[in-house]
């Protein structure tokens, strides 16, 4: 997972990462041709549902720049209002575009619509009817349902398009194909999606893909057995950490990544089973709000860690606390608060020098290397050099490969302080 280090000199830096890595920069031969593979998500719904379907927009918009476009993937939305006019029943017309589309999802409230001129009571009752078809067939990959919540007032006197609207539900409840969400706020239902689009990404990234390199292709469905639909379980800690520590890390660097990132590592701080959980999402949090330049916010994120870990005896909490202030050593260094960094830099050492578990010698390690860089920056070179001579005497027969970088550039450095 990424932890923070750095140093006074360009060469030197290295940010955000579990091992060090180098960051290079354009080749000038421009962005190369990248395969897209295009999911279309067709919504069905009562006009009455517009913040709904503006929120269906953006979520899928937004999901697939963060998300899944980086891993190849596009969700593009489907609804009426991308129906081109003309010849022929306007219903019949919708229709063409919801058999194009890979996935199908229909959201219900108090309105069923009227009749389409096609033998059904409305739209919905004509493009459910044509989903279930298509699904069977394996020709839509899934269906997913929702009913926003109704006013328990409506519901003592519903009126004739809330009635069918009962009825429906209440016929899915009787069959049990199907299941369904509730909902009672468009923000909820924007969430539930959120899980279904990470649910058929995950699913697009276990299937084999034959897209040919450079196109933008409308993906073939794959066969998929006539069974009862089951939900989709919101992503949960283990996605969004992974796609926090994945956009961390993406090449190039750049802010719209990093702003994904911070998005992950909040949704997984909020997801967070345990205090492990907790400490890695909050760690990530202040990484992320590092690199988008908002060391103030990434100070306060690290130093919620040693708040909760300070009596902590075990290794696990152990390693979080070291890593937080490790981390809080380098934001406050960013700041221009360089006794404060290295003040913390000794709490490291003070706390964890004697452990003998490697990934607490290298929180160690890293805390004296730039204990050494911040004494050079206040031009307190004969310190610096001695603190350059304690990580080589500390860790210089290590075999690890981390623990004798640091060795290395300790080295170097202390031959170029004066």
């Amino acid at each position: 997972m990424p932890s923070l280090f750095a140093c006074t000199q360009a060469a030197e830096q290295t940010l955000l990462s579990a091992d060090p890595f180098t960051r290079f920069g354009s080749t000038g031969l421009g962005p190369m041709p990248k395969s897209l593979t295009q999911y279309r998500v067709f919504i069905a719904s009562p006009g009455s549902l517009k913040e709904e379907r503006e929120g269906f927009r953006k979520k899928l918009q937004n999901f697939t720049a963060v998300h899944s476009e980086p891993r190849g993937v596009h969700f593009y939305p489907v609804g009426w209002e991308e129906t081109l006019g003309g010849v022929g029943r306007p219903q019949e017309l919708i229709n063409e575009d919801l058999k194009q589309c890979d996935y199908a999802v229909f959201v219900l409230h108090d309105r069923w619509g009227t009749p389409t001129g096609g033998g059904h009571t409305s739209g919905t009752e004509e493009e459910w009817l044509l989903a279930e078809r298509l699904y069977k067939e394996a020709k839509v990959r899934n269906i997913v349902l929702f009913f926003k919540d109704v006013d328990s007032r409506q519901l003592r006197d519903p009126g004739e398009q809330l009635r069918k609207v009962i009825d429906f539900k209440e016929k899915i409840q009787a069959d049990k194909k199907y299941l369904f969400k509730a909902y009672a706020e468009t923000d909820e239902f924007c969430e539930a999606l959120e899980g279904h689009l990470a649910k058929w990404l995950r699913d697009h990234e276990t299937a084999a893909s034959g897209t040919p390199s450079g196109s933008l292709a409308t993906a073939a469905p794959a066969a998929v057995p006539t069974r009862p639909l089951t939900p989709s379980a919101p992503p949960g800690f283990d996605y969004w950490i992974a796609e926090a520590d994945k956009l961390l890390d993406a090449e190039p660097a750049n802010n719209e990544a990093y702003i994904g990132a911070l998005f992950c590592a909040e949704r997984a701080l909020a997801a967070a089973g345990s205090d492990i959980e907790w400490a890695h999402a909050k760690n990530l949090v202040g990484a992320a709000q590092l690199q988008l330049k908002n060391p103030a916010d990434a100070l306060a994120a690290f130093a919620e860690i040693p708040e909760r870990f300070e009596s902590a005896e075990d290794e696990q909490r152990r390693l979080w606390l070291a890593k937080a202030l490790h981390n809080k050593g380098v934001t406050l260094g960013q700041l221009g608060r360089s006794e404060e960094a290295i003040t913390v830099y000794d709490d490291v050492v003070a706390r964890f020098g004697t452990a003998t578990e490697l990934p607490l010698r290298e929180q160690v390690a890293k805390a004296l290397f730039n204990k050494g860089v911040g004494l050079g920056q206040l031009g307190r070179s004969e310190e610096a050099i001695t603190v350059y001579d304690d990580v080589v005497a500390r860790f210089g027969a290590a075999e690890d490969s981390a623990l004798q970088t640091l060795v290395e550039r300790a080295r170097r450095l202390k031959r170029t302080t004066n």
